[in-house]
């Protein structure tokens, strides 16, 4: 690979997004780069199929063809983006791998909760067809669901060598896919409290340093927790002094619904990222929130709290589901985010917790001083307060979910 050269047009995500928070981060990228971030690639038909149907391994080798395209599919606000110059609005990295191999990604801010984004996918999933995406980033739980029902692509190995070699050694050998035959991480994060310095002013209160401050009546109307059912009953738990590795439906439906039940007569929403553009509207004061969006969401004002209790660890993976028409170019791109300066160029952007060996080193030649950034990189104090949710069973999951549901009104 060619040797990166800085881009001085490339700005971290706090100074980009000031003036554009309003707008939302995916109306303004639309905007500069001309595109529409909710337009869906085309999809093969799949509603004929058989539920019953039962993917074939992808044969091995895989032909190395690269292809002209490749369909991503992300979260919003999870890439580096220009802020000036012929560029502005797209994503460097997405240029530069572009350049060295000819292949366009084709890039969406298409997931906002990981159910919901697989429930628009799994008909296809279920049948081994093409789903339209060569790559898509899910957390860890849906990660580990999909790969145990055999619907992602097994990641060839030797098309991959920066992962394999730069991976951080914390996010090897996790059980649901020890030798990261299916899976490597976009990015690791902790979820925790948000808050915005205004909105808690006009509640007569000091900024928040517990989970438990959100339950203050005087953000009453004011708060939101999140749409994925392990964060909220996470910090739940750790609010109520419940280890959530050891969390059960017990503790679920007889301490942490009914703790959080009062709030949502009280006007408490759940939301995925659209807590993003709630904050900057003024709507929400304080909420749960995921550390790389709030701390660097382009408001001063808004501010990312790692609470006394503790937060909750997750990570994001890149996936090729099944049937994908690009999985080379997958790979090939999967390799290419994996060198250090490429990661560290992501990172001074997204803010969350990077999973690339070599890149603290690389951030510091682009931003000085990044390189001591807790969110980015996590101190050990603050590592030794993340708290991971407990792995459900199948009977679990279906308890847990419908309390959930119950909860949130879904």
């Amino acid at each position: 690979m060619a040797e990166h050269v800085p881009d001085t047009s490339l700005v971290s995500r706090r100074r980009l997004l000031q003036g554009a928070a309003l707008a939302g981060f995916g109306a303004f990228l639309a905007a500069c780069s001309g595109s529409s971030p909710t337009a869906s690639p085309s999809t093969a038909a799949s509603t004929a199929a058989s539920a019953a149907a039962s993917p074939t391994p992808t044969p091995v080798p895989t032909p190395k063809v690269l292809g002209n395209i490749l369909n991503f599919a992300n979260w919003p606000a999870y890439i580096d983006v220009a802020s000036s110059g012929p560029d502005k609005g797209k994503s460097p990295t997405l240029i530069q791998f572009q350049q060295q191999t000819g292949v366009k990604v084709n890039y969406q801010e298409k997931i906002d909760d990981n159910a919901t984004f697989v429930a628009t996918i799994h008909d296809q999933l279920q049948a081994g067809l093409d789903t339209g995406w060569d790559l898509m980033v899910l957390t860890d739980w849906m990660a580990a669901h999909l790969i145990g029902l055999k619907w992602i692509e097994k990641i060839d190995q030797d098309n991959v060598p920066n992962c394999v070699a730069n991976l951080q050694d914390s996010l090897r050998n996790l059980p649901w896919d020890p030798p990261n035959d299916y899976h490597y991480t976009w990015q690791s994060g902790m979820t925790g409290v948000g808050y915005s310095k205004k909105g808690v002013a006009k509640a007569g209160m000091q900024a928040p340093t517990k989970v438990a401050d959100l339950w203050d009546s005087r953000l009453a109307g004011h708060v939101t927790f999140l749409t994925e059912m392990r964060d909220t009953f996470g910090l739940g738990a750790l609010k109520l002094g419940i280890d959530p590795l050891q969390v059960t439906t017990d503790d679920v439906n007889n301490k942490i619904v009914p703790d959080m039940q009062p709030l949502v007569g009280q006007g408490l929403r759940f939301t995925g990222n659209s807590y993003l553009q709630d904050f900057a509207s003024g709507k929400v004061w304080a909420a749960m929130v995921w550390s790389g969006d709030l701390a660097s969401s382009g408001d001063p004002d808004q501010l990312f709290v790692f609470p006394a209790e503790g937060t909750m660890i997750w990570s994001d993976n890149m996936l090729i589901p099944k049937g994908a028409q690009h999985k080379y170019a997958a790979e090939t791109f999967m390799n290419f985010v994996y060198q250090p300066n490429i990661a560290a160029q992501i990172e001074d952007f997204v803010f969350y917790v990077c999973p690339v060996k070599g890149a603290a080193v690389e951030i510091k030649k682009i931003d000085p001083g990044a390189e001591s950034n807790p969110l980015i990189f996590p101190t050990p104090d603050i590592v030794a307060k993340q708290h991971a949710f407990k792995t459900l069973t199948d009977t679990e999951n279906t308890q847990f979910n419908d309390a959930f549901s119950t909860l949130t009104g879904a």
